[in-house]
């Protein structure tokens, strides 16, 4: 935690968010994560991240909203100058952009709609100088879900980048570790390098899992690859496989957000990507 007189001010300000934020849908192995964990993360962020155009790719639990609303706020001393946000579930784009909108926000955060199944859009690629992604964390599928958010992550660096990446990490669960070292070779062949792990980090109010926890990576690339062509393509049709755990496969293009009513599945390939 954040030991300081602004821990209570912060998780206030979480709190706000986390209200603000749509209902995690399991399905899609949305896990939100707990309050007090997201003020560590926050404050951890803030000087990670600090002036960066960051991409977040996917963001159900809100971090992004949370480090900018705290960091609008003044309760976190530094911040990134700017977030986008790239989540297929038009629930949490239109929940950070309204709540931005709302607060004047909109020059510090935006949402898009975005599948990683799809290629990268041509206008993020090597855009950004920094990103975070909490993925599907890859038991059923070797962590081949985790590498495709990791993937689109690198695609939109440009430059010298950093890296914020969280997946499971806990020794009651070995798949975890096998799929950290996948990750790390994959941030490796990229050049990225791990600058810095806090293993077993965040908890998760699971009733079915009540001892998983995951870790925060920290990577870094430091050296300049130059200008890079645009190569993005979708992913491979065995990638889709087990994406979101034991046969729950990548097969739903966005869920669409119908006020008042249960969210809506469209199938691959109905509606793509929003440019």
């Amino acid at each position: 935690m954040c030991h300081d007189p602004e821990y209570e001010r912060r998780l206030s300000a979480i709190g706000e968010v986390v209200r603000n934020r749509p209902e995690p849908l399991r399905k899609f192995d949305q896990i939100y994560m707990n309050e007090p964990d997201m003020v560590y993360q926050v404050c951890a962020l803030s000087h990670w991240l600090q002036d960066r155009n960051v991409l977040f790719v996917g963001d159900g639990d809100g971090i992004g909203l949370a480090l900018t609303h705290c960091s609008r706020r003044g309760l976190v001393a530094n911040g990134p100058k700017h977030v986008t946000v790239l989540d297929f579930d038009e629930r949490v784009v239109n929940s950070i952009n309204g709540f931005a909108s709302r607060l004047s926000y909109n020059q510090a955060i935006r949402a898009e709609r975005y599948n990683v199944v799809d290629p990268l859009p041509k206008q993020h690629w090597s855009m950004f100088n920094a990103f975070y992604t909490n993925p599907p964390w890859g038991a059923s599928n070797g962590g081949a879900s985790v590498r495709a958010f990791v993937q689109r992550a690198i695609e939109a660096m440009g430059g010298l980048a950093r890296g914020c990446i969280v997946i499971g990490d806990s020794p009651e669960h070995e798949w975890t570790y096998a799929v950290q070292l996948s990750v790390q070779r994959q941030l490796l062949a990229a050049s990225f390098r791990i600058a810095a792990m806090a293993p077993r980090l965040h908890k998760y109010a699971l009733d079915d899992d009540p001892d998983l926890t995951s870790c925060l990576i920290h990577c870094e690339r430091t050296d300049d690859p130059g200008v890079l062509s645009y190569k993005s393509a979708a992913l491979p049709e065995g990638t889709l496989r087990d994406f979101y755990g034991t046969a729950k496969d990548l097969n739903t293009q966005y869920v669409k957000d119908v006020p008042g009513r249960c969210p809506e599945l469209v199938p691959l390939g109905q509606g793509g990507t929003v440019e």
